[in-house]
């Protein structure tokens, strides 16, 4: 008996739509604070999909939430990585209860499966909370309490924008069925019958609970989502490294071809792409402002140095092009960068979870709302001129500071840049 599920797997880039309403999430601890008190006001469903769901003060915060509403009739799913690698899947760690208590909430994993992707990791890394259909945020932020810790931004989204996010959602709740299926029936003699429980957990676009009228805001926001699924074309295309390196990539396909005079950004690490560096190095011969923040060799320790000493090459190579950097500086409440924003002539925005970089297009799952708006753009762009002010805040680097830290791990440098290392490297940022 064969069993195949019809789902429509593309990644895709949504059409405009208009008269939408959009709200910066800025502060981090107001931000869990709002979701908890979406979770309350929740009637139908909850749908979040995030990086890691980890057992620190956030998640253990939302998880109570989550488990109220799902005892009064909330629906909750949960799509999460756990960052799955070789070593957490084999191990079994992907799969650690994660705090909800209702049988009837789910959480639904992406492991990797060693021998058929070939990759050190393959992630869900879009960050969506949506609520009864209405609300729908996207954004930098994980469900972990790391985030209180990191400059990062995200978006409140009403409008039929939240339909489009809704959708990214069930293509990826359908993704994740088909997938347990895979794994779960394999030996089974019956499929369909072990098949079934499983599928009950999708549930049905035509289902208007889940894709409602939305209100339009009159002299509103034009807004679309942009999507790119790494994990489907990782899954459908059996994708090599180098393979996946240069795969379709709709969210910075998008980005590269927005034209501007001024781009203001975040990157956690000047890691760019081939495309990406193309489109960053042909703006600046043509005389076009590029200014980024990024962390600072302090700052990215917060994680893991790794990365930033890996980009020095490449952040030099753009310096000397013309782009102006500038390092956030560690000692202060927003310990690191891992805001994932681009401001295109105060009045293009990008937000999201795309970090600019070779990881999230090779083998990380991304989501990103593209819009303009004016008011958010100064918004944005002033914190962002607050921030390049502040010697407290960032420093500007020069081209004196990156070559003495390229002279200091000079030997770091060659190692992380070996093929096998760096192939790694690439992929985990």
């Amino acid at each position: 008996m064969s069993m195949s599920l019809s789902t429509d797997l593309q990644a895709r880039v949504y059409d405009y739509t208009q008269n939408n309403k959009m709200t910066l999430l800025e502060d981090p601890a107001l931000a869990v604070d709002y979701k908890i008190e979406l979770i309350r006001k929740a009637k139908h469903h909850v749908h979040i999909i995030t990086f890691f769901w980890d057992d620190s003060s956030v998640p253990e915060r939302l998880s109570r939430e989550l488990n109220l509403a799902n005892a009064r009739g909330v629906e909750v799913r949960i799509l999460t990585s756990f960052i799955p690698t070789l070593t957490t899947d084999i191990l079994g760690s992907g799969k650690r209860a994660l705090n909800l208590k209702s049988k009837t909430a789910t959480f639904s994993y992406l492991q990797l499966m060693p021998g058929r992707l070939f990759s050190v990791t393959s992630n869900l890394h879009e960050k969506m909370f949506i609520v009864d259909g209405e609300k729908a945020i996207i954004g930098g932020r994980n469900s972990s309490a790391s985030s209180l810790n990191g400059k990062d931004m995200e978006v409140v989204m009403e409008g039929d924008i939240v339909n489009q996010a809704q959708d990214h959602f069930k293509i990826m709740q359908d993704f994740l069925i088909e997938e347990k299926i895979k794994s779960k029936c394999v030996t089974a003699t019956d499929l369909e019958a072990c098949a079934a429980p499983v599928k009950s957990q999708g549930f049905s676009k035509e289902d208007s609970n889940f894709f409602p009228v939305q209100p339009s805001f009159a002299g509103g926001i034009e807004a679309r989502i942009l999507s790119h699924e790494a994990v489907i074309h990782q899954r459908d295309g059996q994708l090599n490294r180098q393979e996946r390196l240069v795969q379709q990539d709709d969210i910075l396909d998008t980005i590269t071809n927005i034209k501007f005079k001024k781009l203001r950004g975040y990157n956690y690490f000047i890691m760019p792409t081939k495309r990406y560096m193309d489109y960053l190095e042909s703006n600046l011969a043509e005389g076009n402002s590029i200014e980024m923040i990024t962390n600072s060799l302090e700052s990215a320790k917060f994680s893991n140095n790794a990365g930033y000493i890996y980009s020095l090459p490449d952040t030099k190579r753009l310096m000397e092009q013309g782009l102006v950097l500038h390092m956030w500086e560690r000692n202060q409440k927003l310990k690191y960068v891992h805001e994932k924003v681009l401001i295109f002539d105060d009045e293009r925005v990008v937000i999201g979870s795309h970090n600019f970089g070779t990881g999230s297009t090779s083998v990380s799952n991304e989501i990103a709302v593209e819009f303009t708006s004016k008011e958010i753009a100064k918004r944005l762009t002033d914190v962002f001129e607050t921030e390049v002010a502040n010697p407290l805040i960032t420093k500007t680097a020069d081209l004196s500071l990156i070559d003495k830290q390229i002279r200091k791990y000079k030997r770091s440098i060659k190692i992380l840049r070996t093929k096998i290392v760096e192939g790694i490297l690439r992929e985990t940022y």
